[in-house]
């Protein structure tokens, strides 16, 4: 009798155990990145005048934040971390109080005025993952080289500004300016907090990862070293924080 009853026992529990689902997890196919950084940012314009300081007697010595968006695409994948290739622009924005001199000569301050820099770049970075893909460690430190292209504005009270040269030409305070940028830094893999939250963000919306990063930028934005132009670029290491979104 007990021999039946442990028989009926197993029987009844097969297709329970059959009916349990074993559930399986593999990362979606890397695409490429998406990232947004904020950094303080005040161009060295003053660093191309030996007497007078132009920019810091306009705007000062703040620094306000610049935002940048870049958008990579992976164009090499290995076991030991990622090339990409991309682009990216950011808006920086700030504002002075315009000098001028009157017809005695005396320097005066006039109406507000504000410089406005929209910096394109052309990049190629990479990131190196081994630590987090080998042995868990949600650290994945990065470098990056980029070509730039700041678009810059100098606006008044009634618009971009404008002045006449002493042979009657007019010339308008807007253009673009040419360099390049060197960037080193780490980011922090966000996975590791809560991996089954990621692995939903993965299935749902194609993020494989994502990550807290931390960088310092090394730049110089003056059409590569021409005389006629002047500073865009910082004269520091200039650091930023963001997100960056792998998918």
């Amino acid at each position: 009798m007990k021999k039946v009853l442990l028989a009926l026992l197993l029987v009844t529990a097969l297709p329970a155990a059959a009916q349990t689902p074993v559930i399986s997890w593999k990362e979606s196919p890397r695409w490429g990145s998406f990232q947004v950084t904020v950094s303080p940012f005040a161009p060295n314009i003053d660093s191309e005048f030996t007497n007078a300081l132009p920019y810091a007697a306009i705007f000062g010595t703040d620094r306000p934040l610049m935002v940048q968006l870049q958008f990579n695409k992976s164009v090499w994948i290995t076991e030991f971390g990622t090339l990409d290739v991309g682009g990216g622009i950011g808006y920086w924005q700030i504002w002075g109080q315009g000098i001028y001199q009157d017809s005695a000569g005396n320097t005066l301050r006039g109406g507000t005025t504000s410089l406005m820099i929209l910096p394109v770049q052309l990049q190629a970075g990479y990131r190196w993952e081994w630590f987090y893909e080998r042995f868990s460690v949600p650290f994945e430190p990065y470098v990056r080289g980029a070509i730039i292209d700041d678009i810059w504005t100098a606006s008044g009270q009634s618009g971009t500004s404008s002045w006449v040269t002493s042979n009657g030409t007019i010339q308008r305070g807007s253009g673009g300016t040419f360099g390049w940028s060197f960037t080193v830094g780490v980011g922090l893999v966000l996975d590791f907090i809560d991996t089954t939250l990621s692995r939903q963000m993965d299935y749902d919306i194609g993020i494989n990862r994502t990550l807290l990063v931390f960088d310092f930028t090394r730049s110089s934005v003056n059409n590569f070293g021409s005389s006629k132009s002047w500073q865009l670029g910082p004269s520091y290491w200039a650091w930023s924080v963001g997100l960056q979104f792998v998918f």
